[in-house]
């Protein structure tokens, strides 16, 4: 999978599995939810990376 198509499907299933996380936040054990906020953190972190460099990328070429 490459980064453009790894943020694409993030940008869709990070806000899913933050509100589920908040919605079901009771019922969720500890063990599933500490890996889950890792990766939300994680591909978060890429999302806004890699949007970044492409509105420099964009800048760069107007």
């Amino acid at each position: 999978m490459g980064l453009e198509r790894f943020v694409r499907l993030n940008l869709i299933l990070l806000p899913v599995l933050v509100t589920s996380g908040y919605l079901l936040r009771d019922s969720i054990p500890l063990i599933v939810y500490i890996p889950l906020a890792g990766y939300c953190i994680f591909a978060g972190i890429i999302c806004v990376t890699w949007l970044l460099s492409q509105l420099e990328t964009f800048g760069q070429n107007s």
